[in-house]
């Protein structure tokens, strides 16, 4: 490495590159140099740090971020250490998932919609709430619903079989997907427990998709191992 001091951009804010050549106080002098040279990028800003390359104490570790925090505007929140990089860079990798293929192209609704309210789009619907019995949401897209999901609801309205419903509770037979209408396992000789009225601490997240030109239900529960 020939350079003294590397600053790295990362998800969860800045990753240090430190020659491991370097006499200590030599290495302190370049990184408020380096940091003084960015201040206007990182003004203000709030952010996680993490050290590679130079074996620093965490004394060492200390000094540093205050000489950062005093020459510049920069408020370091914490030492990020190798497992919570791990974590941080899952979480901004699932938020940014979730703000590109989602939110940025759905119809977001803040709060229940009621006996009576339609909601249609011509992408996805995000509905923050309930779709309590006798509402109805239609979508050209995905149909997200954060809450239970009483109502009829109808995602690939255009005839898109590989959309798909999801909601954090499923109390509803009046589900379609496409062309394709949910017929509950009842009314074709089975056996569904999914349409039992529900508490609120009961919430089950599941998900509708069509399976074999069926509407089948899932859910979304992570399988437990053993």
């Amino acid at each position: 490495m020939t350079q003294a001091v590397i600053i790295k951009s990362k998800p969860y804010g800045i990753h240090l590159v430190l020659n491991p050549d370097m006499e200590y106080n030599e290495l302190v002098e370049e990184v408020i140099r380096k940091f003084q040279e960015a201040d206007a990028f990182f003004k203000n800003a709030s952010v996680g740090i993490s050290f590679e390359g130079y074996a620093l104490t965490r004394e060492q570790m200390y000094d540093l971020i205050d000489a950062i925090t005093s020459r510049t505007s920069i408020r370091i929140l914490c030492i990020m250490e190798a497992e919570q990089i791990q974590e941080a860079c899952m979480i901004a990798d699932t938020e940014a998932y979730i703000n590109t293929r989602i939110m940025e192209n759905a119809m977001i609704h803040n709060g229940s919609l009621k006996a009576g309210e339609r909601m249609h789009s011509e992408t996805g619907v995000v509905v923050l709430g309930d779709v309590e019995r006798g509402a109805k949401v239609t979508a050209k897209g995905n149909i997200i619903v954060f809450g239970a999901l009483e109502g009829f609801a109808q995602a690939g309205q255009h005839g898109d079989s590989a959309a798909y419903i999801a909601a954090l509770s499923i109390n509803t037979e009046h589900l379609q997907i496409g062309n394709i209408l949910y017929i509950p396992q009842e009314k074709k000789g089975g056996h569904s427990g999914f349409l039992r009225k529900k508490k609120k601490e009961e919430l089950s997240p599941q998900i509708a998709r069509v399976h074999n030109r069926h509407v089948i239900m899932e859910s979304l529960r992570p399988v437990q191992n053993g």
